[in-house]
């Protein structure tokens, strides 16, 4: 794909009103999200503020992604992507409505109950969201809404924060969890307005009539025979190795900053410059480079590397403002392994597999990100490793698979030097890492 510097983000939302509606319920829902975290990290500071405790709401907020995300494959590629976000936005506008009865440390399971289903809900979403896109904007635009929608997330992630560190601060932990409660049926309006004629069709009525369980094997077949997907499909898990940093921010701050009343102002800012600094990577490369497949390939090997640098200078961090660099430099480089990836993803599948590419690709990033939170708390309370300590392993950890994808596309590329690449091993060609058909082994003259 040839880069396409001339489509801007606005231009790309005034063109395509459907997607800009997918856009505006992205934004005022994620905005929504960020409140819901800063209350829920401060209501389990206020309630029990060890490690382990902090770990085990983040642990509530991804892991059941893992088990809900086969099912929300299946029926994201089986029924309308439109309706499954509309009713997991207001499925979670009465759950997070529960966050208003915690009142005092007994109810802490109650916190970790509802983040364990309000999740749940966003492991259907989350998916739905991805897959649908490329039935909303033509083949090259994608890369551009792909970055749009991650530098959103950015904004809110930053805007967010900051905003639920002020109502926090001001106006209480309750009132964070309303604001939030309500943007979700905003969300769902905004998705509602998506013309479904607009929308692919998943499947065929064969493919549909075969049962979930079928769809469930095709999918993952189709993952195995596609090996440059199925490593795309991976990259995400490889990031998520450094995600435990969710539950090393609001210790961060608790250790940072002395005064109580200033510690939920702490994890907003915090929050905010990882926000700033996601919003800045996709688009400064894409600006600088273009958006090749060639671009989007290289930039993610050197973002891992570079990500991993910025985590070892957190662990010399000894302010808020030091620490707030480091963290927006390390969620710079992350946020580019993140949005090249899934455009990568939209560029290289199948539209009928979306659903079940995005949903795998969601599971195992949260399982991964959930061990990672998981060790960190274990780390901090049962080994008595020190917050800087915790971060060195993770900068080292997260460079690994960075190394990994360079080390996988350096041998696909050398592999189509030599003349030798089957589908079995690298279904590309030269060009952009384009599928090609299969090419049996044994046979020198069939054709195409």
């Amino acid at each position: 794909m040839t880069p396409d510097r001339s489509t801007g983000y606005l231009e790309l939302l005034k063109a395509h009103r459907p997607f800009r509606n997918l856009w505006y319920g992205q934004v005022i829902s994620e905005l929504g999200d960020w409140l819901n975290s800063i209350a829920i990290y401060s209501l389990i500071l206020q309630l029990s503020g060890s490690g382990m405790a902090m770990a085990g709401a983040m642990m509530a907020k991804l892991l059941p992604i893992f088990f809900v995300s086969p099912i929300a494959g299946v029926l994201i590629d089986r029924v309308s992507r439109k309706w499954v976000m509309i009713v997991s936005d207001v499925l979670r506008f009465f759950i997070v409505l529960g966050f208003l009865l915690v009142e005092d440390k007994g109810d802490l399971w109650l916190v970790y109950a509802l983040a364990v289903v309000e999740i749940s809900m966003a492991g259907f979403f989350e998916p739905a969201r991805s897959a649908i896109i490329p039935s909303l904007v033509p083949r090259d635009r994608l890369v551009t809404a792909n970055a749009l929608s991650g530098s959103t997330w950015s904004v809110m992630l930053a805007f967010g924060s900051a905003l639920g560190g002020v109502v926090v601060s001001f106006l209480g932990i309750k009132a964070a969890f309303i604001l939030d409660a309500i943007t979700f049926l905003f969300s769902a309006w905004f998705i509602f307005q998506i013309p479904e004629q607009l929308e692919k069709s998943a499947q065929t009525k064969s493919q549909v009539d075969q049962g979930g369980y079928r769809s469930l094997i095709d999918g993952a077949r189709y993952l195995i025979s596609k090996p440059m997907i199925f490593v795309l499909a991976l990259l995400k898990s490889g990031l998520a190795l450094s995600g435990g940093i969710m539950t090393l921010i609001p210790l961060y701050a608790h250790q940072i900053l002395i005064q109580p009343s200033k510690i939920s102002m702490g994890i907003g800012i915090l929050y905010s410059s990882r926000g700033i600094g996601a919003a800045l990577g996709p688009v400064l490369v894409k600006r600088i480079f273009g958006d090749s497949s060639k671009v989007l390939r290289t930039a993610i090997a050197v973002a891992f590397f570079l990500s991993g640098v910025s985590y070892w200078f957190l662990s010399a961090s000894d302010s808020l403002w030091m620490a707030s660099v480091s963290l927006g430099l390390a969620t710079l480089f992350g946020s580019i392994v993140w949005v090249f990836s899934s455009a990568l993803i939209h560029l290289e599948a199948e539209d009928q597999f979306l659903g079940r590419i995005f949903s795998t690709e969601m599971a195992l990033l949260t399982l991964v990100m959930g061990i990672s939170n998981w060790a960190v708390g274990f780390s901090v309370d049962a080994l008595h490793l020190s917050l800087e300590q915790v971060v060195r392993w993770m900068s080292v950890l997260v460079v690994i698979p960075g190394a990994l994808w360079g080390g996988y596309v350096l041998c696909v590329h050398r592999r189509l030097k030599q003349g030798e690449c089957l589908e079995a091993v690298c279904p590309v060609d030269p060009s952009g890492f384009n599928p090609v058909p299969a090419t049996p082994p044994l046979k020198k003259n069939r054709t195409s």
